[in-house]
């Protein structure tokens, strides 16, 4: 961006009453230059530069102390206990390699790596017997209340801190915390213009259904109201009886054969070779449908028998609801509802075809199923649309208040009184 532009930016966007004006879009620029005008102002290069050197050279001189105490550290009784803390000591270390010109982000970084790290070990030390037993360490004029380690990472972290306290009392870091929950803004708003996309295009999708809804109900009463239509109320009644008979049936036969399931399978282990019999187990339905003899029936009378004999293992619950679909059912009902499903079958597939033979049948029944694809279509569209508009309301919600707290932290930490405005 020019100079030219940079100062059409800065006269549009400030106000009479000190108030400035931002776009969304703008705001990252915006934060970059008061970003350049903190480091500047309070000179964070040169310290962080400096920063980097002092922690530099104090990690070279830690790390020659570790080479000596690691020798001396060889005759102690709990050795492997303080060649893991001197090396956890050395992997903090080697955090401490800088670049030559160092950036504020890179140093930064190593500052809140080493805040954790130091912790971690600091409170490990404070809490062993280390603490106080440190004697073999000590050279000839060192002090002997005073841990050299522990020392050496309670100097470490204390310039840590006041390169962090610099940073804080400069504001550099409610810049990051500001960029970052307007980066949040930004994503929340493309999801909620996503949204209002699709609503768009349910919406469309929806009106072109109802249309056609509209144009097949018309078609319908059209046929409907024709006289022919007069048999054809009676065929259709007659073969939603016939299918609900059907449907009764299988009910019944799923019902029993899912009751002796438990005897089926035991009953399998006796005779694993019976394919009729492993039949029945997987699919009950169909099994029964295919076996026009009812050979299922001898099956049956054996598992009866050996359930007298008391040849089977089942809970109670499992033994009382498998007598009771075993008394008389298989020798008196299965064979009656055999011959009433394969009626029913033969009355439905001649309705069927009665209606088949009917020309004006077809249309009505085509006209009917187009209708009802296009209520079906335009039912799940209006749950969609209503899905996607809770989804959006409650973004929309998330957006405002995320939005207001982005203003309101931009006030209470950088102290500049800034309307973003969001391009819905």
């Amino acid at each position: 961006m020019s100079w030219l532009q940079r100062a059409v930016l800065f006269l549009k966007s400030t106000q009479k009453n000190g108030q400035e004006e931002l776009s969304i879009s703008q705001l990252q620029e915006w934060l970059q230059q008061r970003s350049q005008e903190i480091v500047e102002q309070h000179h964070l290069l040169p310290a962080v530069k400096e920063h980097a050197k002092i922690m530099e050279d104090k990690r070279w001189a830690l790390e020659v102390q570790l080479d000596v105490w690691l020798k001396k550290v060889r005759l102690q009784p709990n050795a492997h206990e303080l060649v893991s803390l001197f090396r956890e000591t050395r992997q903090i270390l080697d955090k401490l390699h800088f670049t030559h010109q160092p950036a504020i982000g890179e140093v930064l970084a190593v500052n809140q790596e080493l805040e954790k790290r130091l912790h971690h070990l600091i409170e490990k030390i404070e809490g062993g017997n280390f603490l106080h037993d440190f004697s073999f360490m000590l050279d000839e004029n060192a002090n002997p209340d005073t841990n050299p380690l522990l020392t050496a990472l309670l100097d470490l972290d204390a310039v840590r801190k006041k390169l962090d306290l610099k940073i804080t009392e400069s504001k550099h870091d409610a810049i990051q915390l500001i960029a970052s929950k307007a980066d949040y803004v930004r994503r929340i708003l493309v999801h909620s213009r996503q949204l209002r996309q699709e609503l768009e295009a349910k919406r469309s999708r929806l009106a072109a259904a109802q249309q056609k809804k509209w144009e097949k109900e018309k078609s319908l009463q059209q046929l409907q109201g024709d006289k022919k239509n007069l048999d054809i109320h009676e065929l259709t009644k007659k073969k939603k009886e016939v299918e609900q008979k059907l449907e009764e049936k299988e009910m019944e036969i799923l019902t029993f054969f899912s009751k002796i399931k438990p005897l089926l399978q035991q009953y399998l282990e006796i005779e694993p070779s019976n394919g009729l019999l492993f039949s029945y187990i997987q699919d009950p339905l169909s099994s029964f449908h295919q076996d026009e003899g009812l050979f299922v029936l001898e099956i049956l009378e054996k598992i009866a028998e050996l359930l007298r004999q008391g040849k089977f293992h089942l809970n109670q619950e499992d033994m009382l609801s498998s007598l009771s679909a075993l008394e008389g059912i298989y020798s008196q009902r299965l064979p009656a509802v055999k011959n009433g499903y394969r009626e029913l079958q033969n009355e439905l597939e001649e309705i069927t075809d009665q209606i088949h033979r009917n020309f004006f049948v077809i249309k009505v029944d085509d006209a009917a199923y187009r209708l009802e694809h296009y209520v079906k279509q335009a039912q799940k569209i209006e749950e969609g649309i209503s899905s996607l508009s809770r989804k959006s309301n409650k973004l929309q919600d998330l957006l405002t208040r995320e939005h207001e707290e982005l203003q309101s932290l931009i006030k209470s930490s950088l102290e500049r009184n800034v309307l973003i405005k969001i391009e819905h």
